[in-house]
């Protein structure tokens, strides 16, 4: 991918000077942090309630926390997630207790269709008692993974672009990082998002009270798929598997970072 608007900032470095958006599913519908021109010290951040809105905010390129490549199928993983299991494993230095698990196995487009005719949890396993069974927390957002399948991610292919946070974490902080519920975890993406120039305070403040609309790890791995998008935009970004696999619908198959 070509670059997004970029210039050579005095000094060395490049500026994006579009507007991208990193983008993490919340209890309030999505949070988006939005970063401009002059980078994450004036970054943004809105609760949007569903994906047309989401596609409506200004923002050249989203990262979103979301499997968009899928298999038709169940019987076999995505290589994106396998891959990122494997990258959190092999950066895990703290001896954190399975990372990979960080990273569940993405639903088929026939479970989605499952979920399309009105069954539930009981009747997807019901539909596919044999292989990989699909877990209850990618159930819980298999609604949001639908919506953003039918939206049709074909028709904004150099716009959405798959992210995971686990991921951007692993990558911005040079390992993998303790839970993110962990006291330790949580310290740690804050100040490896700090040190880039998100002041966490501010954008908090910005979104007002929290109120079961958002959750303070929402706004962590936003600002960490933002940074990842800023990697995208400049064309600094790499990609999970390496080279990137598409589905059968064309959709791009990969975790960026």
């Amino acid at each position: 991918m070509r670059a997004l608007h970029r210039r050579r900032r005095e000094g060395g470095g490049d500026r994006v000077t579009a507007t991208i958006a990193g983008v993490d599913g919340c209890p309030g519908g999505w949070l988006a942090v939005l970063v401009g021109g002059l980078g994450p010290r004036a970054a943004r951040a809105a609760i949007v309630p569903d994906l047309p809105a989401l596609l409506e905010a200004e923002a050249a390129l989203i990262g979103i926390d979301m499997p968009i490549g899928l298999m038709e199928t169940p019987g076999q993983a995505r290589s994106a997630d396998l891959a990122a299991r494997a990258f959190l494993a092999e950066r895990n230095l703290e001896g954190n207790r399975a990372p990979g698990s960080r990273v569940f196995a993405a639903p088929s487009r026939a479970h989605l269709d499952v979920l399309r005719a009105g069954g539930g949890y009981p009747a997807i396993r019901a539909a596919f008692p044999q292989g990989r069974r699909l877990s209850k927390q990618c159930f819980n957002i298999c609604d949001r993974i639908a919506a953003l399948d039918d939206l049709g991610a074909t028709r904004h292919v150099d716009r959405i672009w798959e992210v995971h946070p686990e991921i951007s974490f692993a990558a911005l902080a040079g390992r993998t990082l303790a839970p993110k519920k962990s006291p330790a975890g949580r310290r740690a993406r804050h100040q490896a998002l700090s040190r880039i120039g998100f002041d966490l305070d501010e954008l908090g403040a910005s979104l007002g009270r929290k109120a079961r609309r958002w959750n303070a790890d929402d706004l962590l791995d936003a600002c960490a798929a933002a940074w990842s998008v800023l990697r995208i935009a400049r064309g600094a970004h790499r990609t999970l598997p390496d080279p990137p696999e598409r589905d059968s619908r064309g959709h791009r198959m990969a975790i960026h970072y």
